[in-house]
């Protein structure tokens, strides 16, 4: 039997597979060493080419569009610079949990063909749910909608030998949760500062026992919904494999970014009323794949430095779902009607 066919699961041949995934797991060890050796020489080159591309994106839009790049400029700032900054100190005396990727190419093809698939839905799947007018059923309906998102490539992947505890490494010490904590802190203030979060909050009046009794179910909510979702497909399952095709951490950080970018890309064209975004009501496919990767891939940077030090993934579920929570809490708490 080939090593990469599921057969069956009899007692027989278990120390026979046991003996095959150490195997796998050799060869992804060597993987890792050939990536960590590349680490100074590619990344370089990689993080050049995305702010480059970056660059000329956001002028391309100025030009033809007259793109306000005031918004884009403090993206730039906050999510590609500081932020990244702090995650870069406040990892550095954590070390890495050990991921392992059995076959990189094939899993990188077969996710970002995956994509394809999350584009679709993204923009005919959530435009039709964007029309239940009622909570908090299309805010239910929305969150099943996104944890189908992560089923077909889990188990695609665990026909593959892999363990869910290889496909996400997980640990909750206080060493290595602690990157979270400090992250967490930093977008809270962020938003606290510069978003719309507790403007909100204020204008809402809500008593503070609702404020106090919804305050952790709403971060937990997010932890699934953004956390989980979003993080385990574009960080853990694409970027790491990205990593090990490219041979440079740095790179699969930036093209994954991209590709985070670029997944939004039909949805910004096709139903940008629903998307809240400040591109117009009717964008041109130029300017939709423009501020993709001008906006939304910023998004995916900060994170993804978290993911590439870190190797952790409750520390990018955790600060992830912290960096929604604020403008998340009131349009929670009104989708379940705990106020009015």
């Amino acid at each position: 039997m080939d090593e990469t066919d599921v057969g069956d699961f009899s007692r027989d041949d278990f120390w026979a597979r046991n003996l095959r995934f150490g195997r796998n797991l050799s060869a992804a060890a060597r993987v890792t060493k050939n990536v960590e050796i590349s680490y100074s020489s590619r990344s370089g080159v990689y993080v050049a080419a995305y702010f480059a591309l970056w660059t000329f994106l956001l002028l391309l839009l100025r030009i033809l569009y007259h793109f306000d790049i005031r918004e884009a400029l403090t993206a730039l700032v906050i999510l590609a610079l500081v932020l990244p900054a702090i995650s870069l100190v406040a990892t550095r005396r954590v070390p890495a949990l050990p991921c392992v990727v059995l076959r990189p190419a094939f899993e990188t093809t077969l996710l970002i063909s995956y994509l394809m698939v999350i584009a679709v839905v993204l923009v005919w799947g959530f435009g039709a749910v964007g029309r239940i007018s009622t909570e908090p059923a299309h805010t239910i309906i929305s969150l099943g909608l996104k944890l189908a998102f992560v089923v077909p490539p889990v188990v695609l992947l665990a026909s593959s030998h892999y363990r869910f505890r290889d496909l996400a490494p997980v640990s909750f010490t206080w060493t290595a949760l602690k990157p979270a904590l400090w992250l967490s802190l930093a977008v809270l203030l962020m938003q606290l500062f510069l978003g719309r979060g507790l403007h909100d909050i204020r204008q809402a009046h809500l008593p503070v026992w609702i404020l106090v009794v919804a305050a952790p179910l709403s971060f937990a909510w997010l932890v699934i919904e953004v956390g989980v979702v979003e993080e385990f497909f574009f960080r853990v399952l694409l970027q790491e494999r990205l990593a090990a095709v490219l041979h440079s951490p740095w790179g699969g950080l930036v093209v994954g970014a991209l590709l985070f970018g670029l997944a939004h890309a039909p949805g910004l064209y096709l139903r940008t009323a629903a998307t809240q975004e400040s591109i117009g009501s009717h964008p041109s496919l130029l300017m939709a794949v423009g501020y993709s990767i001008v906006m939304t891939s910023l998004a995916a940077l900060f994170v993804g430095v978290l993911w590439l030090r870190t190797k952790n993934f409750a520390v990018v579920v955790i600060v992830h779902a912290a960096g929604d929570f604020l403008p998340n809490l009131v349009p929670w708490i009104k989708a379940f009607h705990l106020a009015r």
